[in-house]
């Protein structure tokens, strides 16, 4: 009977490992993790041939941006990042500009204007 309880103890404790093991896998990487939202207002005046948002671990690419256009690129992000915005506007002129820093679940503003970035809060 001993052997018994303590076979049922230990399947239990297993049991209990496992579900608390894919809750935390389910927290790291689930649909609700946060990442960074970057909106871009066109105000230059032109169309802007590509906007590239550089981060940490790789870049976000939109290409083809009219005249008043507003996109949202998003990254995911653990912690804290940062990132660097290249707009290419259709005269072959670059705008530079972005975050030094930045903390997962933030949304920020990015304002191109005919000669600078302007970064903002939403």
């Amino acid at each position: 009977m001993r052997i018994l309880w303590m076979l049922g103890g230990m399947v239990l404790g297993s049991v209990l490992t496992v579900i608390a093991g894919v809750a935390l896998w389910l927290h790291d990487t689930g649909p609700a993790r946060a990442g960074i939202e970057v909106r871009v207002e066109n105000r230059t005046g032109q169309d802007v041939r590509e906007v590239r948002l550089e981060h940490d671990h790789g870049q976000v690419l939109y290409r083809a941006m009219g005249k008043g256009d507003t996109v949202a690129l998003t990254y995911p992000v653990r912690g804290e990042s940062s990132y660097r915005l290249i707009a290419v506007l259709a005269d072959g002129r670059e705008l530079r500009g972005g975050a030094g820093y930045i903390e997962s679940g933030a949304r920020t503003r990015e304002v191109l204007e005919p000669e600078r970035v302007v970064s903002s809060d939403p």
